[in-house]
């Protein structure tokens, strides 16, 4: 088989995976969607995803996935690229999403792997979806206990099919198959980061092109910036600062969703802090610890929208 060549020089740098803010009656809060959608481009980031586990897509139904897709597509309005999760439980749903995606315009589209789909099979899957689907397709390597996807149908997934040009790596000890997916592949995958973004500079010393986080968007693209500029040491030096929330927010992916949306009332974007089921409020203890992260952050982001 000739030697696969993709075009992976875009999105390069932060694009936020967005949380879906509810009102008070848990239905989706459209003036909070909007007010994040302009946050994100002001802030400079490269892209958005939208629908995905931060946006508590288990949660959703197939009628609110399609009422998010079609506000956050057409709202945008092209002013930077955004993917579009189309991640369901059944291949019918993930099929339509897709699809309804490429109407509306999107740029992309990002698909969780389903469980227990290996080989032949998972290349049909994905066949399926990316041929309903815009031109790009980002493919969700998701498991919080092991490896996730094996390295071989990562390669017969990105042989076989054209659209597959990023794959988002979210697994157990991510940085080494990083660098194990970009051998393989000639570096002709563009890869991101999100659940693992703790390894943000050992990931960018590997050639991770992107990172996946859902908020802190002014300092995590300062950090970006800063290794771009070849200021490594201070890229370092700020990203050691909010280690500390890093370290309370990623104890579990519910206490992250939960901390990120109380930000978000912070920083005057979401009018509430709500999440659904199974995701619980914080104790007293942990609301004295969130507070307490909440505080630096803005204290921080402040500091260097002033300098």
């Amino acid at each position: 088989m000739a030697e696969v060549k993709k075009d992976i020089s875009m999105m390069r740098g932060i694009i936020p995976s967005l949380h879906t803010p509810f009102n008070k009656k848990n239905k989706i809060d459209i003036p909070s969607l909007r007010k994040l959608i302009d946050h994100t481009i002001a802030t400079g980031c490269s892209g958005m995803l939208v629908g995905a586990v931060a946006g508590e897509n288990s949660s959703l139904t197939f009628d609110e996935k399609n009422i998010l897709l079609n506000e956050c597509v057409t709202y945008n309005k092209n002013r930077i690229p955004i993917i579009v999760s189309c991640t369901a439980k059944n291949q019918k749903e993930r099929i339509t999403l897709s699809r309804n995606a490429k109407e509306l315009g999107a740029d992309w589209i990002l698909c969780q792997t389903p469980e227990n789909i290996f080989g032949n099979e998972l290349v049909e899957c994905f066949n399926e979806i990316a041929e309903n689907g815009p031109d790009n397709l980002m493919i969700q390597d998701l498991s919080w206990t092991d490896y996730g996807m094996r390295d071989e149908d990562i390669l017969i997934l990105f042989k076989n099919i054209d659209k597959f040009k990023s794959l988002k790596i979210e697994v157990l000890n991510s940085g080494p198959k990083y660098t194990k997916i970009l051998d393989i592949t000639n570096q002709q995958l563009h890869l991101s980061g999100g659940w693992a973004i703790m390894g943000m500079i050992e990931a960018l010393n590997r050639g991770v092109h992107a990172f996946i986080p859902s908020t802190m968007e002014v300092i995590y693209n300062k950090i970006y910036n800063l290794y771009s500029e070849k200021k490594i040491e201070n890229a370092r030096t700020l990203f050691a600062q909010i280690m500390p929330v890093l370290s309370f927010t990623h104890q579990h992916i519910d206490i992250s969703i939960k901390f990120s949306k109380m930000l978000r009332v912070k920083e005057e974007i979401f009018n509430t802090n709500f999440c659904r089921e199974p995701i619980k409020n914080f104790d007293q203890f942990q609301t004295q610890e969130a507070s307490l992260h909440i505080r630096k952050v803005l204290d921080l982001q402040n500091s260097l929208n002033n300098n």
